[in-house]
């Protein structure tokens, strides 16, 4: 006999969405996660929208294909665009689909001007200005992550199942000059990888060489395709990445603050609150109330 569906399995977004709008007409904006959603609401306060949360980035888009499919209307599925091509293959064939700028939100409002406010805000104004400036270090703390930057999209290339997650990218950056320790960094990936349980079953292929992730992550052996933002943000990056690396800078680079009042959850909170506003009046923002007919077209 076969078993019977969960409960998760058959409380699915898609039917909660069409069930949902039988007795309430508003826009419709599926996201990620709940964190997604209140960063949204505090942007778009002024707008009488629907948000719900998909708990991951696959069940998001499964729910847009299948909305799109019953020919709903008035609904977007915002997602983190990452550095593999799922969302770039779900734009192809589904009109609903809004990802962030860049590789994910943090990204986006990092290279906003909430992002340089929040350097300026947490870090030291004259250590700040004896560097160049705001701009000036944001850009170079960004330039920190092309190495990883570069190893994620290989991993997605190749099926590696790199462990990135369980690597702390900020244990790896040499503090007095601000670079990326790069051997030791792949070096970590690697002793991580190897102790993923999931790698024995999963199918994934053999984990590459030392010499192999160098060669990506120093930018010797490429890619089929680098990472982009077709909206044109750059430089590409992970956002969490980035504030792990601001995290350093401020404890002495760039800043006075002690390590445990800058953590990454402290500074993406931050990020978030200080970009909703610019966020709601950006072009990417007009565009998904253009989208889900919440505004207009001009």
């Amino acid at each position: 006999m076969a078993a019977s569906p969960s409960l998760r399995e058959l409380d699915r977004l898609e039917d909660r969405i069409r069930l949902h709008r039988q007795r309430d007409k508003r826009p419709v904006i599926i996201v990620e996660g709940p964190s997604d959603a209140r960063i949204l609401q505090r942007a778009f306060q002024e707008k009488d929208i629907a948000y719900f949360p998909a708990s991951t980035r696959s069940l998001a888009l499964e729910a847009a294909e299948k909305l799109e499919a019953w020919a709903q209307e008035n609904f977007a599925c915002v997602v983190d665009r990452d550095f593999d091509d799922a969302v770039e293959h779900a734009e192809q064939r589904l009109r609903t689909v809004h990802p962030y700028e860049n590789a994910d939100m943090e990204a986006m409002l990092a290279l906003s001007r909430a992002g340089l406010d929040l350097l300026l805000e947490v870090g030291s104004c004259d250590k700040i200005e004896k560097l160049g400036g705001a701009q000036k270090v944001s850009s170079q703390l960004m330039g920190i992550l092309e190495p990883v930057t570069r190893l994620r999209r290989a991993n997605a290339e190749n099926s590696w199942g790199l462990a990135f997650d369980a690597v702390d990218l900020s244990s790896k950056i040499d503090k007095k000059t601000m670079t990326l320790k790069v051997r030791s960094f792949c070096n970590a990936l690697l002793d991580n990888s190897r102790n993923t349980p999931e790698l024995s079953t999963c199918g994934w292929p053999e984990l590459p060489s030392l010499s192999t992730l160098m060669d990506h992550a120093e930018g010797r052996q490429h890619v089929t395709r680098e990472p982009v933002c077709p909206r044109g943000s750059k430089p590409y990056f992970r956002g969490r990445d980035f504030l792990l690396v601001l995290g350093v800078a401020l404890c002495g680079y760039c800043g006075t603050k002690r390590a445990q009042s800058v953590t990454q959850d402290i500074l993406e909170g931050a990020l978030r609150l200080a970009g909703a506003h610019e966020l709601g009046l950006s072009q990417w923002g007009l565009d998904l109330l253009r989208l889900i007919g919440a505004i207009c077209n001009d």
